[in-house]
């Protein structure tokens, strides 16, 4: 964790990363207060709702960034195979960073706990429905008329979260490159309006 940032940026960053690797419940407050290297007493100052309220603002967090990072790829992409490959291909370069050991920072903890906690199941549907429109935005920016933008947005993120799953899985990423290889081929069958 960077030592520069303050405890509870260092907080969610911890929490963000085990809550990835491990899900919420095999994640305790102690291995986030070791990870982060922030003092105990500062857990419970910038999170006095304990656990729950720290996995809120860090699956928030986590949300977030893949939201920019989904927006980005369709600002720097030159057409709407460009911009899918180039999410497809930033999972897997994430995930074999891992060592396969982190896969979608959301859905570890989403199928954790959304049927026991109204607040993590809120901000996982959230999470995933800013990226599904942040998708249906990008297809939409590279002509696709909005009902086909808004089921490819569908279908791709299906796609690759169910993809991300089998390659953390199986420690290959193989399943991604299939992914993207899928996306490849439902892109074929439609045309820009």
């Amino acid at each position: 964790m960077a030592k520069r940032a303050d405890p509870k940026e260092r907080t969610l960053a911890a929490a963000a990363k085990l809550f990835r690797q491990r899900g919420y419940q095999g994640t305790a407050l102690q291995d986030i207060l070791a990870l982060s290297g922030s003092p105990r007493g500062s857990l419970y100052f910038h999170f006095p709702g304990g656990k729950e309220e720290i996995g809120d603002a860090a699956l928030t967090l986590a949300g977030e960034t893949v939201r920019q990072d989904i927006a980005r790829a369709a600002e720097t992409s030159a057409d709407a195979e460009t911009f899918l490959i180039r999410i497809v291909r930033g999972m897997a370069a994430e995930l074999e960073k891992s060592g396969y050991r982190e896969g979608c920072p959301i859905a570890t903890t989403a199928l954790e706990t959304s049927a026991q906690s109204e607040a993590l199941g809120t901000v996982a549907r959230t999470a995933f429905q800013k990226w599904e429109l942040e998708l249906k935005r990008g297809l939409f920016r590279f002509g696709l008329p909005a009902g086909d933008a808004d089921l490819i947005a569908t279908m791709a993120l299906s796609q690759l979260e169910g993809a991300l799953l089998l390659a953390r899985t199986y420690g290959s990423l193989a399943p991604l490159q299939r992914a993207e290889a899928a996306v490849k081929l439902l892109l074929r069958g439609v045309r820009p309006a």
